[in-house]
């Protein structure tokens, strides 16, 4: 239970994955005193998107040739360091999250740098790989989209807002880009 007022299941079932909780409760040095608050839920989603996209562009273009390059030897060292000070964990989170910048930042191909991903995620175990086949959107879900799709055409984001958190209650995400929108299983 966290504090008094709910459970792990009652996050799960209000669309929190687990994988966002482990994030929040790991976040903070196992020495201090957690402080939850469903704002870090929000945080540790986008978070965890950013890592996501990061991993799932590499793991797109890897090239096994490429050499390792130092910014990942680096972030790697670092992470290392802040695990074997005392778990700084929140510090070993800004070394992947450089990791992170700097593979967006390079374009890199190496396959070392996927290999940095996988070893800190020995420790974190918060980071999706090789993502699964996209699931089929479920009619329930693909006739919400709709609505909302036809929300957003009429400029009424209010509309299009309720109807993108009833989706998100319901396990699915929705994002949107030039292209419309998108909606992938959380």
């Amino acid at each position: 239970s966290l504090g008094n007022f709910f459970t792990l299941r009652d996050l799960i079932e209000k669309g929190w994955t687990g994988r966002e909780i482990r994030y929040v409760l790991i976040n903070a040095h196992y020495r201090q005193g957690l402080n939850f608050a469903f704002s870090a839920l929000e945080d540790a989603r986008k978070s965890l998107e950013r890592i996501d996209r990061a991993v799932d562009a590499l793991e797109k273009r890897v090239d096994e040739a490429t050499p390792t390059p130092e910014f990942a030897k680096k972030a790697l060292e670092d992470f290392t360091v802040a695990v074997n000070d005392d778990l700084n964990i929140p510090k070993a989170f800004a070394a992947l999250f450089e990791l992170v910048r700097e593979t967006n930042a390079s374009l890199t191909k190496a396959k070392g740098v996927l290999d940095a991903f996988k070893r800190m995620d020995e420790v974190l175990g918060v980071i999706f790989f090789e993502k699964k086949a996209e699931e089929e959107i479920p009619s329930e879900i693909a006739a919400l989209l709709e609505e909302r799709a036809t929300a957003r055409a009429s400029k009424n984001w209010a509309e299009s807002d309720r109807l993108r958190d009833e989706i998100a209650s319901k396990g699915w995400i929705v994002k949107d880009s030039k292209e419309g929108q998108s909606c992938t299983k959380k």
